[in-house]
């Protein structure tokens, strides 16, 4: 007899269960000594990622080998309307072992669930999870990841780049659209941001390697210099040994404008 898969409303109290038997006490863990972290919107209940990974595997155990699709997808709805940081990312972890299932119209799901990405340890796993494999099912949708790459919102701004990368993976290779992309957040200043982009052009570098160099070169006259360098590291020696020369110079050039204007 095969068992039937509880409602996404049941293995949502399982999973919050889980999540209060392994309370830390630690609450937000932002590292705000830094000051790149923002205040998340969502609760959070001070439970490390590592058990947020194990709680997981064991609500997937629990519901084996029943667990469907649907039921997946409509537990993610569940715990994005409940706005607990946990409770999403252990939701997040089980949708994206369905991967194999996703379908064009998820990216759909991804916009309205994307109001929660302010946090930013949710924007990492929808980013990488969920979007970037959805926007690779519909392409089309790269224009409602370019308004996230405009908005304010850090985290929302991180969920744009990384689905993103999601056009240039996995036997895609989008390069130009990407790279119109980073075009829009190469004067980001934020260490987040600045890691983000520059993995983004190095990921783009794995499938036109030109267009990224050509890319680079034009932009290392205004492009902030962190991402450049960063972003250039998949280029050959020789090339990347060229634009850092040509980024110390453009330095060397401002670096007397800058002190005259301080």
């Amino acid at each position: 007899m095969v068992k039937a898969t509880p409602s996404a409303a049941l293995i949502l109290k399982d999973i919050r269960a889980a999540l209060d038997s392994r309370l830390d006490g630690k609450g937000d863990r932002g590292d705000k000594s830094k000051g790149i972290v923002p205040k998340s919107p969502l609760k959070a209940l001070g439970v490390r990622p590592s058990l947020v990974r194990s709680i997981a595997r064991e609500i997937e155990g629990k519901t084996r080998p029943s667990m469907e699709y649907p039921v997946a997808l409509a537990l993610v709805d569940a715990a994005m309307a409940r706005k607990v940081r946990e409770e999403i990312l252990v939701a997040l972890e089980v949708f994206e072992h369905h991967q194999k299932e996703f379908a064009p119209g998820l990216f759909a799901k991804v916009e309205k669930w994307s109001a929660v990405a302010d946090d930013l340890e949710v924007a990492e796993v929808l980013g990488t999870r969920v979007a970037a494999p959805a926007l690779r099912l519909e392409p089309s949708k790269l224009n409602v990841v370019k308004k996230w790459a405009k908005l304010k919102s850090l985290g929302k701004r991180h969920l744009a780049v990384l689905a993103a990368t999601g056009l240039v993976m996995d036997g895609h290779r989008e390069a130009s659209a990407v790279l119109n992309l980073a075009e829009t957040l190469l004067d980001e200043q934020n260490p987040v941001m600045v890691g983000a982009v520059a993995r983004l052009l190095r990921e783009t570098t794995r499938v036109d390697a030109k267009a990224v160099q050509d890319f680079l070169f034009r932009r290392s006259i205004d492009g902030n210099p962190d991402i450049l360098r960063a972003g250039s590291e998949n280029l050959d020696a020789a090339r990347r040994a060229a634009l850092i020369a040509k980024l110390e110079a453009q330095a060397a050039l401002t670096a007397p404008l800058a002190a005259a204007e301080r």
